[in-house]
């Protein structure tokens, strides 16, 4: 049997990742799995002549500087979870690419929305935006901090799209012991026809909800079809949330929301960690079989 799918966490020395290691910690010790941190050490393509530094110096240096990084983030992850099983691992490569990799072997990969890169313009940030497009599990990115003890709210947009967000957020609120607020918007021209548009929004969203809803019997949930803006709509209803999850496609925009081209500006207000979920991923039932805390990579 291959041992548990982990939850994993980028770490590189910032405040967000840190926060992020928080969130994973609990993450991890709620669903039973162990946690799995990773440093992704850039590797340089030459000397500093002028620095009077060789590459191979460099190179020695970042691993020296993953390798302390990813054990403030261990001792950081025992402080908020000390029985916690955790494992570390620096890799040489992009960060990217790197994390879309571990996805394959991860049963979520939990994010900082800005680290020391950068990128705080992004609503996910680079690589939660570069996880959300090519990922193979659900992607949490932590902002805010606010602690996780509202409702679960996800963003419908047509069923296909969405059924994988959906499954995910009930899993997360049964952990949690929160219940689920899913929530579908439109736009009507005609004011006049809104309230039949509405019923037939509800009807059908509860006639798919339903058969997710019959796996978690103990998780409270209501649905909501308020017409409006997706961004506008979500970001409203996510002031009360502790975690908004949405999937990465579908006609009303909560995918395009979050991948910068519906209301680009409304993410930078999201109060609470957000999850992307692409429809059909399958978290992976395999990892490598690493050492705890150890630190590995090819250093040539």
């Amino acid at each position: 049997m291959g041992k548990r799918e982990p939850v994993t966490t980028g770490v590189d020395g910032s405040e967000a990742a840190l926060r992020s290691v928080r969130w994973a910690a609990g993450e991890a010790v709620r669903s039973g799995r162990p946690l799995r941190l990773v440093h992704a050490c850039v590797p340089p393509g030459h000397d500093y002549p002028n620095l009077e530094v060789t590459e191979a110096e460099v190179r020695e240096a970042m691993w020296a500087t993953g390798a302390r990084r990813l054990e403030i983030a261990a001792n950081v992850a025992r402080t908020s979870e000390p029985t916690l099983e955790i494992e570390a691992e620096a890799r040489s490569g992009d960060p990217r690419a790197l994390l879309v990799d571990e996805s394959w072997r991860a049963a979520v990969v939990v994010l900082g929305s800005r680290g020391l890169t950068g990128a705080g313009r992004l609503p996910l940030g680079s690589s939660g935006l570069a996880l959300a497009v090519h990922g193979h599990c659900p992607v949490i990115v932590v902002r805010g901090d606010r602690s996780r003890s509202g409702p679960v709210l996800v963003g419908v947009d047509d069923w296909a799209g969405s059924a994988a967000a959906v499954r995910f957020a009930f899993q997360e609120a049964s952990t949690l012991g929160v219940p689920v607020t899913v929530l579908k918007t439109w736009r009507e021209i005609d004011p006049a026809g809104s309230g039949g548009a509405r019923e037939f929004f509800l009807r059908s969203l509860e006639n798919h909800l339903n058969r997710v809803a019959a796996e978690f019997p103990h998780v409270v949930s209501e649905c909501l079809v308020v017409r409006g803006r997706p961004g506008r709509v979500l970001m409203e209803y996510g002031e009360r949330a502790g975690l908004i999850v949405v999937g990465t496609r579908g006609d009303s925009g909560f995918g395009g929301l979050l991948l910068g081209s519906v209301d680009q500006n409304s993410p930078g207000r999201a109060p609470c960690p957000i999850a992307v979920v692409r429809p059909g991923v399958v978290p992976a039932f395999e990892i490598r079989d690493e050492q705890p805390l150890s630190v590995k990579g090819d250093r040539t």
